[in-house]
């Protein structure tokens, strides 16, 4: 256990030690500061005209699916194309440590997901701290989230940690067959695209791929579907993830490099 977690801090620090991936947490923030300042002038602007109190600025589950859906992925399979394409080159002084490779592996792809994680969290107390201050102004139109709303946002962002998890795990494997990490990353984008794209013109995939989804929560906060459906779609998901760990970790342990 003390390897994996060696390998693990020493593939998370590659991630903070690039800046890019500060900096893009930081575009982040700044995202939903800007979407506060033009929700606040265009809620403003609506009460002025027509009377009606409308609240535009961002919530946390107002800005979610951008950065769930959107910009989060593309974060992830940044860092899955720095941590495993990017590194083809200089692997085999990575593999010389005494570290199990599919520990290396698992290391690698935990990263990924705790800086996701990290990601998620920031946008979650940016967005909610940013609804109540404003939701302060008359002008505005708007409340304070109450505490029960605060908690089952809290709950979706959680929740949504699985699905990306899974989604870090098929970026993984794809990295493998990739030589280059501009192209890993052209291909990943490509693929996700198609997955997102494919149910809407086939609906018959909406339930099968695991892109569909990313934005589950809503089952567990909302909708209240019956328990065998609950079950079926986690089997799902949590499929998608065991095949894609087992055959990335067999792919990356008998890798030549």
């Amino acid at each position: 256990m003390s390897g994996f977690y060696a390998a693990y801090l020493g593939e998370f620090k590659k991630l903070l030690w690039r800046k890019k991936y500060i900096v893009f947490l930081v575009i982040g923030v700044v995202i939903c500061l800007i979407w506060a300042a033009i929700g606040a002038v265009a809620s403003g602007a609506a009460l002025r005209f027509s009377g009606i109190p409308i609240n535009l600025t961002p919530t946390p589950m107002g800005v979610f699916p951008f950065f769930a859906q959107t910009l989060i992925p593309l974060l992830i399979f940044m860092g899955v194309s720095d941590l495993i394409t990017a590194e083809a080159t200089v692997m085999k002084a990575v593999l010389s440590r005494p570290v199990a490779r599919w520990k290396l592996y698992s290391g690698k792809m935990l990263a990924v997901m705790t800086y996701a994680a990290i990601y998620l969290v920031c946008i979650y107390i940016v967005s909610a701290s940013l609804n109540q201050l404003l939701a302060g102004f008359v002008e505005v139109g708007g409340r304070a989230l109450g505490a029960s709303e605060l908690i089952d946002a809290f709950l979706a962002y959680a929740l949504t940690l699985l699905p990306l998890a899974v989604l870090t795990l098929f970026a993984g494997l794809v990295a493998l067959f990739g030589r280059s990490a501009s192209l890993t990353m052209l291909v990943l984008i490509g693929l996700y695209l198609l997955m997102r794209i494919l149910p809407i013109a086939a609906p018959i995939f909406g339930e099968l791929l695991f892109t569909s989804h990313i934005g589950w929560h809503r089952l567990w906060i909302g909708a209240r579907p019956t328990a065998s459906r609950l079950i079926h779609i986690m089997t799902i998901v949590m499929g998608y993830g065991v095949v894609f760990f087992t055959a990335g970790s067999l792919m990356f342990d008998r890798k030549e490099y």
